[in-house]
């Protein structure tokens, strides 16, 4: 991650942290943030970051009862150690992480960790411990990840490395050996694992460690490996990379010339590296170690006296450093120590307080208790209430079934019964015209074979003629009317299966409709003595079946004066229809409204529940065959859509009420 971004993803993370609410993803959130803000080169770490790893850490080991959440905190309170030179405050605690990962059973992280130690051994100088560590540790690297391993050689051949300067051991001593070895192992490692950045490293620790106590003619192969592959990935993933490379050239070039120019060219490095500040101190360093070592073979004695003062001058500036931060550290002590002072001090003025919050807790769960206890109870009744109810609905779920079921039954029976009141009626209907059609074809055949004889045997008369050719126009008259009235009824029962499609829906205006049925029934009624009076607004828009309209309220408008007022008494009031049309808008929606009054003799109470059966009529052997009131609800009620009422009592009259939508 690059500078820029670590800055972009630290004030990023910070914004976060108040949306984060269980403590150990917010430790882990801050956990980061540190993280990130420690890789920041602008980071050098000092006490009060220091003292908020510390108590990141001890929050993980009171909070979070996950090892790994601790191991994680541990790591930045383990970086900010070594930065301030606590080097073995850092190892202790990448001891505690180590034994935390180990009982989460985290074996690649425990060997992280141990590659996080030879690090800090490194920088705290610990190089024979190190060697041992890296001893046991490579023991096992079958079952270590290949960066892992890569990373332990590297430390392990670091330590040989000092150890070897440090003793000015000659080019073929163990330590120079072991060193080469290691970085060899390392080279092969990254290279066979596909790790570039590693083959970058391991070249250029190679280059130099044969430049320094080897052959020239090993080391030259690495550098131009180097500069073959491009190097240019390399001087952007490792700091030094492009310095500690023009080290490795310039130091080759002398070696394998060894002149006073080469050597120059040495010394002018030196003098840039020092004036490049701290950032490339360790390439310095190395580059000090060179001359130091080559000066008296280069007859140069005093620029090596120059550069061992040099080097010296290095190690007190970090001894001092050292003691700069022992000092801090022992001030950071005190001001702990005063802190602890405070707090017990606003303990003791707090412990009233405590005391009431206590006693007012206590009171609170006594309070929590008994609603608790409450809210048992009422989950008792309501799961009691729920099963009566469940129970409930099942037995009005096995009843509905059960009344539907008679229902249908009661259903199929008046259907049955119905069927057999038209049949019934059917065939008293036709009975009549159909028998007078047969009578009358017998007269006419009997006639006939009458006039038959009558032609065989020469004894046609005039008179005879004339009296059969009467007979015959008479009974064929009487046929005719039969099968017409027949036919009639045939059309009738026709209308009772009425087709919603049969007429198609249109607008037009209710009110007009009437108007036109009361002038066409007007001179019927005054021949009758019948005052047909309508009360009917100016207009009354509708969409539906004009004609089927017209045909409902005609038929009504035939009752009425057929059967209702044409056996009234002569000295009861005046015969009266009264026809009204209202708009009815209710929750049903908008609807027409008619009725259609008659002060009649009405209709007997036992026959009014059967006067919309097929073939039912109160005047048997009248004219008339029981269907039009059949045949006005079938309209209404299916075609239509609306609702059809009928009201009557006996001597006074019959009231129609129909209601029908608009749209």
């Amino acid at each position: 991650m690059s500078e820029m971004d670590l800055d972009r993803a630290a004030p990023l993370l910070e914004s976060l942290l108040p949306q984060i609410s269980e403590p150990g993803d917010q430790l882990l959130a801050r956990a980061l943030h540190l993280s990130l803000h420690l890789q920041s080169e602008a980071s050098r770490g000092d006490a009060l970051l220091l003292q908020e790893a510390y108590e990141l850490c001890q929050q993980a080991a009171a909070l979070v009862d996950d090892p790994l959440v601790e191991v994680l905190t541990l790591f930045p309170l383990a970086e900010l150690q070594t930065r301030l030179r606590l080097h073995h405050a850092a190892l202790s605690s990448l001891e505690r992480a180590l034994q935390l990962s180990q009982r989460a059973q985290s074996q690649n992280l425990s060997d992280q960790l141990q590659a996080v130690r030879g690090r800090i051994m490194a920088q705290a100088g610990m190089y024979e411990e190190l060697i041992k560590n890296s001893d046991a540790l490579l023991a096992r690297r079958a079952q270590m990840r290949p960066g892992t391993v890569h990373r332990i050689l590297n430390y392990c051949a670091t330590a040989c490395f000092v150890l070897a300067d440090e003793q000015l051991a000659p080019p073929g001593h163990p330590l120079w050996l072991r060193c080469r070895a290691h970085h060899l192992d390392a080279l092969q490692l990254a290279q066979q694992h596909g790790l570039q950045e590693d083959v970058h490293l391991s070249s250029l620790n190679l280059a130099y460690i044969e430049l320094l106590a080897g052959d020239t003619a090993d080391a030259r192969p690495h550098i131009e490996r180097l500069l073959r592959t491009g190097a240019g990935s390399v001087w952007r993933q490792i700091a030094g990379a492009r310095q500690a490379l023009q080290l490795s050239q310039t130091l080759l070039a002398w070696r394998e010339h060894p002149d006073a120019p080469r050597w120059q060219a040495l010394l002018d490095l030196e003098a840039e590296l020092a004036e490049a500040g701290d950032g490339l101190r360790f390439v310095h360093e190395y580059l000090l170690r060179t001359i130091v070592r080559f000066g008296e073979a280069a007859g140069d004695s005093s620029s090596a006296l120059r550069c061992s003062q040099r080097l010296l001058s290095f190690q007190r500036l970090r001894l001092q450093a050292v003691a700069g931060t022992l000092s801090r550290a022992v001030d950071d002590v005190f001001q702990l120590q005063r802190v602890r002072l405070e707090n017990e001090q606003l303990a003791r003025h707090g412990g009233q307080l405590e005391q009431s919050l206590a006693a007012r807790n206590a009171e609170l769960q006594q309070t929590l208790s008994r609603l608790q206890a409450e809210a048992s109870i009422r989950r008792a009744a309501e799961a009691a209430l729920q099963q009566a109810n469940e129970e409930l609905e099942a037995r009005v779920l096995a009843r509905t079934a059960s009344l539907e079921e008679a229902l249908r039954t009661v259903m199929q029976q008046e259907k049955q019964l119905a069927l057999g009141r038209m049949v019934v009626g059917m065939a008293h209907e036709l009975n009549t015209p159909l028998g007078n059609a047969r009578m009358g074809a017998s007269v006419i055949r009997d006639r006939a074979q009458e006039l038959e004889q009558w032609l065989q045997a020469g004894q046609l008369r005039r008179q005879a003629l004339s009296e059969t050719a009467s007979s015959l126009q008479q009974c064929s008259s009487l046929v005719d009317r039969s099968l017409e009235s027949a036919s009639q009824l045939i059309q009738r029962l026709k209308a009772l299966s009425l087709d919603s499609e049969q007429e198609m829906a249109q607008d037009f205006d209710a009110s007009a409709l009437m108007h036109r049925l009361i002038e066409l029934n007007q001179a019927r009624c005054q021949a009758a003595g019948i005052d047909l009076a309508a009360d009917l607004p100016a207009a009354m828009p509708m969409f539906g079946p004009m004609q089927s309209l017209h045909n409902v309220v005609q038929e009504l408008l035939d009752n009425a004066v057929d059967h209702g007022l044409k056996d009234r008494s002569v000295a009861a009031a005046p015969a009266r229809i009264q026809l009204r049309l209202r708009r009815d808008d209710s929750a049903d929606g908008e609807a027409l409204s008619l009725s259609l009054e008659d002060n009649g003799c009405g209709i007997p109470a036992e026959a009014l529940p059967r006067i919309f059966d097929p073939f039912f009529s109160g005047r048997l052997g009248s004219e008339g065959a029981g269907l039009g009131l059949s045949v006005v609800r079938t309209v209404v009620e299916e075609l239509m859509q609306g609702q059809i009422r009928i009201d009557s009592e006996l001597g006074r009259g019959t009231w129609v009420r129909l209601r029908l939508p608009l749209r």
